[in-house]
């Protein structure tokens, strides 16, 4: 069977990969903090983008500006991708704030964040997304569910949903249980 794969921008895992990830396949970087999982992102992103894919960049944990100031710190301007539509970055911060404003909010919704991120997809016919952390959209819903229902239902409807290749990043904590990891084809721990 022939695989088509995209390389990940990183020559030795590249090699270690037979040639990158699997299209279509979801992906998960973990490791603690500093370790290099959202350069590891960013330089897959730079190498995808290159090779004519479109990317959605979904940073939890730090605005869109502060992205693209760490790529930039390597000599990446994803600028003229935004510009010629290639890339969308999004600040999933407006999923939270919804959230802490009002202790009887349910939390997060799996099937409204893939709905959205879906659009956002189709519109401009990306190939890849990257999820930069992916644990604080895994949390329970309710008091009765657990982190795990959430990890396989968001990360099942984005499988099933979306037809992108998917990069996930996790702390490698606590929060990255065997749900998530059973769940990707393949967990690179940094």
């Amino acid at each position: 069977m022939d695989f088509q794969r995209i390389s990940t921008g990183i020559a030795g895992l590249d090699l270690l990969l037979q040639g990158g990830f699997l299209k279509g396949r979801s992906y998960l970087v973990t490791g603690d903090s500093g370790t290099g999982k959202t350069v590891a992102c960013l330089q897959f992103l730079r190498n995808a983008l290159k090779q004519g894919e479109k990317a959605v960049y979904v940073t939890v944990d730090e605005r869109p500006g502060e992205i693209l100031e760490s790529a930039a710190s390597f000599s990446w301007d994803f600028q003229p991708d935004i510009q010629e539509k290639k890339l969308l970055i999004l600040d999933a911060a407006p999923y939270f704030s919804a959230r802490s404003g009002n202790a009887g909010e349910r939390g997060i919704d799996p099937q409204k964040i893939v709905a959205d991120l879906g659009s956002f997809a189709k519109r401009m016919a990306a190939t890849l997304l990257i999820i930069d952390p992916i644990s604080p959209l895994i949390l329970p819903t309710d008091a009765a569910g657990t982190s795990q229902d959430q990890a396989r239902s968001l990360m099942q409807l984005i499988q099933t949903q979306l037809n992108t290749t998917n990069l996930f990043t996790a702390h490698l904590a606590k929060t990255v249980g065997a749900t998530e990891q059973f769940l990707t084809s393949g967990v690179l721990v940094l």
